[in-house]
C-alpha cells in the first residue's frame, strides 16, 4: 500500500516539474486515485472487501438483496431525499399493539457502539430528545443494528448533520446521526454488523457522540426498551410496541428503573383489553405498587405473563400459585412446549 501511494506521489512531482509549476502539498490519501487493488474474505461466505489504492475501502456482495427488493417495506413509503418518509400516518392509525420481531439468532443483532448513556429520550428543555446519545472517538466505526436497507444517506441541515437511516424488514428505522462519514449509498442493501459509518461531530452537535433514534412509522419510542447500550446486547427476540411508547412525555422509561414495568404491563382488564403503559404509569402514580405484581389491576382480570430468559412452566406455576395444568389448558399448549422469549402467556 505504501509503495503505491509512493509511486503515485512521484509520478505527480515529474509532471509538476516538467510543467514549472510549483509542487503543492501532498494531497490527502482519500483523494488519490480510486483503483481496486485487492479482495479480502470475511466471516461471511457471501460477503468480500475490496481494498483500494486511496486506502478507502467497500463491501462487495454480488447479488445480495435482489430477493428483499421488492419487499413492500422496501418501496412503499420509500422517500430517499427527506428524513420523513410516512407523512400520511398518524398515530391514532397504528394498533394498540404491534408485535415486532427483532431477531431469530444472536447474529441477526449488533449494538450500533457500545458505551453508556449520557443523555436519554425524553424531553430536553423545550424541544424533544428523540432518542439516546453516546459519547465516541470520532472515527470510530457505527454498526447496523439490524440487516435492512439504506433509506436515507446525506448531510442533514435540520441538525443531524452526517445521517444515515436504516429501515428494517420488520418495519423498523434506525437512524445514526453526528457521523464524520457515511459509508452507505441509499438503496443498497447491509447486513447486521456491518459499518455504515464512522462517529463524528456534525450537525447540532455539542461533542462527539453517536445519536441514536428507533422509529416505527416516523414515531419515536425509547431505544433503551430494546437495547442496553453499555452491555451491547438486545432485550428481546420479539417485542410488543405499544402505540403509547410513542409519547414522548411518558416516563415509562424512568418507572422502569423502580417498577418491574413489564409485569403490570402482561395484565389486561374486565373487557379482556390490553391496559396501555399510560394506565400502567397512572396506576403506579395513585399509589398501585403495593403486594404481589402479579395480581390484576381490578379484582376477576386476566393475568399474563411475557416470557423472559429463564422462564420455565414450572416456576411460573409456583410464582403465581396455579397449576402447570392450567396454564397448559388456557394457551392450549402442552408440558413440553417450548417457551419463546417474548411470547404472552395467560396464568389465570
Amino acid at each position: 500500500m505504501k509503495q503505491i501511494y509512493v509511486a503515485v506521489l512521484l509520478i505527480l512531482i515529474s509532471v509538476y516539474a516538467a510543467l514549472g509549476q510549483k509542487i503543492p502539498a501532498a494531497p490527502a490519501l482519500e483523494n488519490l486515485p480510486k483503483i481496486a487493488i485487492d479482495t479480502l474474505p470475511t466471516q461471511d461466505d457471501d460477503t468480500k472487501i475490496i481494498i483500494y489504492s486511496n486506502n478507502t475501502w467497500s463491501y462487495y456482495r454480488p447479488g445480495f438483496g435482489d430477493d428483499l427488493k421488492d419487499l413492500p417495506v422496501y418501496s412503499e413509503n420509500w422517500v430517499t431525499e427527506e428524513v420523513f418518509a410516512y407523512r400520511n400516518i398518524q398515530i391514532s392509525d397504528l394498533p394498540q399493539t404491534i408485535d415486532v420481531n427483532l431477531i431469530a439468532s444472536l447474529d441477526d443483532f449488533h449494538i450500533p457502539i457500545t458505551g453508556k448513556v449520557f443523555s436519554k429520550y425524553g424531553r430536553r428543555g423545550r424541544r424533544n430528545h428523540n432518542g439516546v446519545d453516546i459519547p465516541l472517538k470520532i472515527g470510530e466505526p457505527i454498526y447496523a443494528t439490524f440487516s435492512g436497507r439504506v433509506r436515507y444517506s446525506k448531510y442533514n441541515t435540520g441538525g443531524y448533520g452526517n445521517l444515515i437511516i436504516l429501515r428494517h424488514e420488520n418495519g423498523l428505522e434506525t437512524w445514526y446521526a453526528h457521523l464524520s462519514k457515511s459509508n452507505v449509498e441509499p438503496g443498497e442493501f447491509v447486513k447486521a454488523g456491518q459499518i455504515i459509518g464512522y462517529g463524528g461531530n456534525t450537525g447540532r452537535s455539542r461533542g462527539p457522540h453517536l445519536h441514536f433514534e428507533v422509529r416505527y412509522c416516523d414515531q419515536t419510542f425509547d431505544p433503551e426498551h430494546l437495547f442496553d447500550f453499555e452491555q451491547g446486547q438486545i432485550k428481546y427476540r420479539t417485542f410488543a410496541l405499544e402505540r403509547s411508547y410513542f409519547n414522548i412525555n411518558s416516563r415509562a422509561s424512568d418507572e422502569l428503573e423502580d417498577h418491574d414495568f413489564e409485569e403490570y404491563a402482561s395484565l389486561v382488564n374486565s373487557d379482556g383489553e390490553e391496559i396501555s403503559s399510560e394506565d400502567i404509569l397512572n396506576y403506579i402514580a395513585q399509589g398501585g405498587n403495593g403486594g404481589s405484581k402479579s395480581a390484576s389491576l381490578d379484582e376477576g382480570d386476566a393475568v399474563y405473563h411475557t416470557i423472559v430468559s429463564g422462564d420455565i412452566l414450572g416456576k411460573l406455576a409456583q410464582r403465581y400459585g396455579v397449576s402447570i395444568d392450567q396454564i397448559c389448558r388456557l394457551n392450549n399448549i402442552q408440558r413440553t412446549t417450548i417457551l419463546q422469549l417474548g411470547r404472552r402467556l395467560r396464568i389465570k
